[in-house]
């Protein structure tokens, strides 16, 4: 009978990559004849259906595996029937651009409704002409409720507000007969969660849990029964280890990774654990197997804490070889990254004005999105590089894009392995890198995929990115040194065994 795996972790998206993407790829290695896998994720996205299914037409989640979210895990357990005729109703209402009895204001997507002068209502629609959602003004011209519907035609939440300051301070999520399943209580001045209460159409006792820690725990519980044989749960978000480690011991077998490095500012032996990591690090299960990336960062963390007795395995990202008919640019640089400070695109960008003044044609793309675009694209503006530098906003295909490039660049704070180089190095591409904590372990070697550059030292990463664009010859036979190393360390049979071999000794 086949194993099942769930990968815990809080959300997913279709632009997210980094845990994602490594989730991604692990439903491609666990769906054979021993393992079946899904994904679990904790927030309260309406809509997992369709990034599902996008996740599916693109190839990256795994045909054979799902995602489970906690609240459509309810919602379909609480579902007994189809959508009933008053629900039919009211929404078939709804759906209506014009209402008798109102006069109306459509910009294309949404309108605004009026009641003899009164706004009283605001509807939105998705791009296909599905109700999304209703709002319902007071007298004050204040939102009372938000009503926001399944593209099938039902209500999925309803949001209520407080008058004093239009904060949140009630959700209420329904099955499609219009059953409340779950209801979240809210302070309407910090906006914390209060309470969570979770009903059931056949009980009349419902269950209220104080915190998010105690219902998400007793949700991977109740999903783990489902199983006839004891599962296994991997826990990849960070912030979903006290979850894990709060389930029932017989519920499932547990194993937790560590993504990047744990360590807090300056990211080197000796610093302060992040608090996240803490908490796996920190786990009163020693038993329970911890994964990290590389083998530097199993010996710095035992280093630090000689005293403690862990259960820690290294296994690395793996990286598939993939034909991809691209010519490779001489004068490009492609970045694959989230626009975060912690990427510090900003000294790949200072370090490339130098470049770009000793090599006039030098081109630099830049795929991801995140909270530092505006300041990027500001400094890209004063610096006057907008012919030379591209963000281009997030990919689904890095690969293709960093085939494309002579090298790319890693200017990150700190990493867990850096799953771009190795995308990188599986289309014969090149890295140069600040040396940091903690890289792909060959990238250690000065010559072999690249180079490394002294941390935070922009003048000299210029020099290296002027010298490798004159010398493309020099920089090629580093992409196809990287190749190599992928086809030989990297592979998706070596990880596979390493992550077979671990589950074989779990209880």
């Amino acid at each position: 009978m086949k194993r099942k795996i769930f990968m815990v972790v809080y959300d997913i998206d279709v632009n997210k990559g980094g845990i994602n993407s490594v989730m991604f790829s692990r439903t491609h290695l666990f769906n054979n004849d021993s393992y079946s896998s899904d994904i679990v994720t904790l927030d309260d996205k309406l809509n997992y259906p369709e990034i599902v299914s996008e996740l599916h037409d693109d190839g990256r989640l795994n045909e054979q595996s799902s995602i489970i979210n906690i609240y459509d895990f309810y919602r379909n357990k609480f579902t007994s029937g189809g959508i009933n005729e008053d629900i039919v109703a009211h929404y078939n209402k709804n759906m209506q651009k014009e209402e008798p009895g109102y006069h109306f204001y459509f910009d294309g997507t949404s309108a605004r409704y009026f009641d003899n002068g009164r706004y009283v209502k605001y509807k939105r629609w998705t791009e296909d002409g599905k109700l999304s959602v209703v709002d319902y003004f007071s007298d004050m011209r204040v939102r009372e409720t938000r009503e926001e519907y399944h593209p099938d035609g039902y209500l999925l939440r309803k949001m209520t507000y407080h008058p004093a300051d239009n904060n949140v301070n009630q959700e209420h999520y329904f099955t499609k007969e219009g059953f409340c399943y779950l209801s979240r209580w809210f302070n309407h001045v910090t906006g914390k969660q209060q309470r969570v209460v979770l009903f059931s159409p056949d009980k009349q006792n419902a269950r209220v849990f104080s915190t998010n820690l105690e219902f998400h725990s007793y949700f991977l519980d109740e999903l783990c029964s489902t199983e006839d044989t004891k599962p296994v749960v991997i826990c990849d978000g960070p912030g979903s280890s006290a979850k894990v480690q709060r389930m029932k011991k017989e519920s499932a077998s547990k194993i937790y990774t560590i993504h990047r490095n744990h360590l807090q500012e300056p990211f080197t032996l000796g610093s302060k654990l992040k608090a996240d990591d803490e908490l796996v690090l920190m786990n009163e299960d020693r038993e329970a197997p911890i994964v990290v990336l590389t083998n530097r960062q199993k010996i710095d963390i035992e280093a630090q804490f000689p005293e403690m007795k862990w259960n820690i395995h290294v296994i690395s990202h793996a990286m598939p070889i993939e034909t991809v008919e691209v010519e490779k640019k001489d004068n490009l640089i492609v970045v694959v990254s989230r626009l975060s400070k912690a990427k510090r695109l900003n000294l790949l960008i200072e370090a490339f004005k130098k470049t770009s003044e000793e090599v006039p044609d030098a081109k630099l793309h830049i795929y991801g999105s995140g909270v530092e675009k505006a300041a990027l694209l500001a400094q890209i503006k004063e610096l006057k590089l907008t012919k030379k530098v591209r963000l281009i906003g997030y990919t689904t295909e890095p690969k293709v894009k960093l085939a494309q490039a002579l090298f790319t660049v890693n200017t990150s704070a700190y990493e867990g392995q850096s799953l771009t180089c190795l995308e990188a190095f599986s289309m014969k591409t090149a890295a140069l890198s600040f040396k940091i904590n903690y890289l792909v372990r060959e990238m250690y070697q000065e010559g072999v995929t690249g180079a490394l550059v002294e941390n935070n030292n922009v003048d000299e990463l210029a020099a290296y990115m002027t010298d490798w664009l004159y010398n493309p010859e020099k920089v090629k036979q580093y992409g196809e040194q990287a190749y190599n190393i992928i086809r030989e360390n990297y592979t998706l049979d070596k990880q596979y065994n390493e992550w077979h071999h671990l589950i074989q000794t779990l209880q």
